[in-house]
């Protein structure tokens, strides 16, 4: 079982993600976890739990206060399937998921290579020397949480290498006609 954190977020492998724990729940949840040891992070709304989440650590402590809340930075690292929450974890105020790890074999097609690197330059963002994994590709293209709640709940890789195209492809569409906007406002 896994101690979780449900939040309105989706935190993709590799995300660092800044929280601020003020519930008594959390603030024991810090001090059990603060070792570096994994909790979970699974989307949540007021009407559902998503059945998939994030097994993630804490990468940095940003600020204890005298109330014992805290500020910190964690960071995700593999990807999980919710079989069954429980309301509570044994003996303690937060909850807890049962739950399977997710193994992905996570090959970066050349096309997805490719259409990544065609981003990177539309969008004037700075290119790593190391070629990217997929969950690296997904941070830099910044999906909504919908989307990131999709993403992480395939399973196969040639999956996610098409989910992923499909996202660039969109965002380089809306580049495309953001930029013939302008053009055609300059004109006027």
């Amino acid at each position: 079982m896994f101690a979780v954190f449900p939040l309105n977020i989706v935190v993709l492998p590799g995300e660092e993600v800044a929280l601020h724990l003020f519930e008594a729940r959390y603030k024991q949840l810090y001090a059990d976890f603060k070792s570096g040891k994994e909790f979970a992070i699974v989307f949540s709304s007021k009407s559902e739990m998503a059945d998939f989440g994030t097994l993630v650590y804490i990468k940095r402590v940003i600020n204890e206060f005298p109330d014992d809340t805290v500020d910190l930075i964690v960071q995700g690292s593999k990807i999980i399937k919710i079989d069954d929450f429980k309301q509570a974890y044994p003996k303690k105020l937060y909850s807890g998921v049962e739950a399977k790890l997710i193994e992905h074999d996570t090959v970066v097609s050349k096309e997805l290579i490719e259409l990544f690197n065609l981003f990177l330059n539309k969008f004037g963002k700075r290119k790593s020397k190391d070629k990217p994994s997929i969950f690296q590709i997904a941070n830099r293209i910044e999906m909504p949480q919908e989307t990131k709640r999709e993403f992480i709940s395939l399973s196969d890789n040639a999956a996610l290498n098409r989910f992923l195209i499909n996202q660039i492809r969109f965002n380089l569409k809306v580049r495309e006609q953001e930029d013939l906007l302008n053009q055609k406002f300059h004109l006027n």
